[in-house]
């Protein structure tokens, strides 16, 4: 029997195909379709906190600079 294609996810997921965020939206998925929405609340609260990490690393690394008024 030949494996069935999966749907690609909408853009506003950011998720390749093949990638560890597309897998743990399509597990979250899964488990809300499965009645279990807590467990599926903590798995997208654990990957999109990844995200948001990851983001203010790259915003905070950045040094102020401070102008002389005249």
């Amino acid at each position: 029997m030949p494996k069935k294609a999966r749907k690609p996810l909408p853009k506003r997921y950011k998720a390749s195909p093949g990638s560890a965020r597309e897998k743990m939206i399509r597990k979250a998925g899964e488990l809300y379709r499965a009645g279990k929405k807590k467990e599926a609340a903590e798995l997208r609260e654990r990957m999109e906190k990844k995200v948001r990490d990851k983001k203010k690393k790259t915003t905070t690394s950045k040094k102020s600079v401070k102008r002389k008024k005249k």
